[in-house]
């Protein structure tokens, strides 16, 4: 019986590990309905009200054309950034991130691919009114440059600025070095009036590398943080375009794994509009988003760069929940905490996540000790008990070899007789299970940590192995930990008197091959993880085996 609980306890966990592997996490968190205006809506807004209950233009009306014979291309480039702008509409071409390369060895670029499918650019304008936003967005801006400084770094500013017909616009991007956070403003005039105008980013957002996690790997997502409360919405989620009003808009974007692009508002009263978009070059059924963030006149800042959690934490306005460690909140906290836990490591003792992740396993394995202590005696003592009265227990089952319920009857009663007798309690090895229930969170946390955090990407350990997020290119890794899977269940395993019970046994020793096959794909942190686990279990396993090894001793000799 006590085997039949085993095989179930690890069936269980390689259903709980398959889910984690086979299963995406779940949908993001919609927009909550009391937060939208009127969504889903199809079309735009109707054109805005008289004159007189808008604003009082910041620009004087234009009395003269403003434009561009031809398009410009616009460089900009810092110490983080190389960027490429278009006067075209005044928008982003090209945002390449100088400190994180591609698999072709360049800078890993968040916009090009939606531009090279056709999309829209980043930066562009939605505005209530479809023909203005259409005049605008294919505008040719003309284009100014100046020094700008701020924070004590020197930067440069670019501003773009376009007149024709009572319609003026002024956009600008000002860059400084060393920081991630770039100041824009854009204000929108038509015959003297400001109108409402919303800076977007998109179609989608994604780097065009292959550092992913295969199938774990998320793009395009939209995220939204009001008043403290984070929404985020998957790219197929909309079925038209949605607004949302924010009483208070801590920031607003698109975002993937492992980086983010963010409008942060100067004021928090502002407007979201997300708009699901099919890209010319996308495949059928593929959608994009576009988020659009309205400007006050005051402006506000974008962020495009990685999901670096010291980082994020370091620029306010709880910039680090962008890092999406989980939907679910314990398994969420643990992540973070051991993030959190492994950068400390790294940063003040080792200067090497691989190193981390085995001293973060340690110290887990310390602080679980008591736990697994707990459990695997429980288990050995089961099983050695079970194996001392074995054939008192066939003794039984013969004399009841009829399938009548009177005489399944008669054999419990003797059975439960028997286990009193001998003092053995048939539901040990469930008492025994039940801590190693509690150890799932921690390693689907782990798991969770290991394929959220960029600062894991592209960070080696030892040799063949040159990203923590990244397979085993050889495979070591993880017959590694199938080997010491196996030794480790051998030795936590007593050798059955009961045939049914021994073929029980072989099956649960086919367990680390499961794990290993389950295992070749996934992050070689994760794997290093579980290795080093199965490592410490063994020692563990060893101590266990010796301490009922002199608790048998004691028992014979009295």
């Amino acid at each position: 019986m006590e085997k039949r609980l085993l095989l179930a306890v690890a069936l269980s966990f390689v259903v709980m590990v398959g889910w984690l592997v086979l299963v995406p996490s779940p949908a993001p968190e919609p927009i909550p309905p009391a937060a939208v205006a009127e969504g889903p809506a199809q079309g735009r807004d109707p054109a805005p009200p008289a004159a007189t209950h808008l604003p009082r233009p910041a620009f004087p009306v234009p009395v003269e054309r403003v434009a561009s014979e031809k398009p410009e291309e616009v460089s900009v480039e810092t110490d983080l950034f190389q960027i490429m702008l278009t006067s075209q509409g005044a928008r982003v071409a090209s945002w390449r991130l100088k400190a994180y390369a591609a698999a072709d060895g360049r800078p890993v670029d968040l916009v090009s691919g939606a531009v090279a499918r056709g999309g829209e650019m980043p930066f562009s304008l939605d505005l209530d009114d479809p023909s203005v936003e259409t005049r605008v967005n294919e505008a040719l801006y003309v284009v100014s440059r100046e020094p700008s400084a701020g924070e004590g770094a020197s930067g440069e500013r670019i501003r773009f600025t376009w007149a024709e017909g009572g319609v003026r616009v002024v956009k600008s991007l000002a860059f400084r070095e060393g920081d991630y956070l770039v100041d824009v403003g854009a204000e929108v005039t038509v015959n003297g009036v400001a109108i409402p105008a919303r800076l977007t980013w998109g179609p989608g957002l994604a780097a065009q590398d292959s550092q992913t996690s295969g199938q774990f790997h998320y793009v395009g997502q939209a995220v939204v943080n009001d008043s403290g409360r984070v929404a985020r919405i998957a790219r197929d989620k909309p079925d038209g375009e949605t607004k949302q009003r924010a009483t208070n808009l801590l920031w607003a974007g698109l975002e993937e794994q492992y980086f983010a692009a963010l409008y942060l508002p100067a004021t928090g009263n502002a407007e979201v509009v997300l708009r699901p978009t099919a890209s010319p070059g996308t495949e059928k059924g593929e959608r994009d988003l576009v988020v659009a963030v309205s400007m006050p006149a005051e402006g506000g800042r974008l962020f495009v760069g990685p999901k670096r959690f010291a980082l994020l934490r370091s620029l306010g306005r709880q910039m680090e929940e962008v890092v999406w460690f989980s939907n679910y909140s314990l398994i969420s906290w643990l992540a973070k905490m051991f993030f959190l836990a492994l950068a400390w490591i790294n940063d003040r003792l080792v200067q090497n996540y691989g190193l981390a992740v085995i001293l973060l396993t340690v110290a887990l394995r310390v602080v679980l000790f008591p736990v697994n202590q707990y459990s695997m005696v429980s288990m050995k003592k089961m099983q050695t008990q079970m194996q001392r009265i074995q054939p008192k227990v066939n003794a039984i089952k013969n004399r009841f070899k009829k399938k009548d319920a009177e005489s399944r009857s008669k054999m419990n009663q003797e059975m439960m007789a028997l286990y009193q007798k001998e003092g053995v309690n048939p539901m040990g090895s469930v008492s025994g299970c039940l801590p190693m229930f509690a150890q799932f969170p921690i390693l689907i946390a782990f798991y969770d940590m290991l394929v959220a955090t960029v600062e894991l990407r592209g960070a080696p350990f030892v040799g063949w192995i040159h990203d923590l997020t990244q397979k085993d290119p050889y495979y070591v890794t993880p017959i590694l930990m199938g080997a010491t899977m196996f030794l480790q269940q051998w030795m936590g395993t007593t050798k059955a008197a009961d045939p049914a019970q021994a073929q029980q046994q072989k099956i649960m020793l086919m367990m680390p091959v499961i794990f290993t096959v389950m295992f070749l794909n996934l992050p070689s942190g994760l794997v290093l993880y579980w290795l080093v686990n199965n490592v410490l279990g063994i020692a563990q396993q060893w101590l266990v085996n010796r301490h009922i090894g002199r608790l048998e001793a004691a028992a014979q000799k009295a």
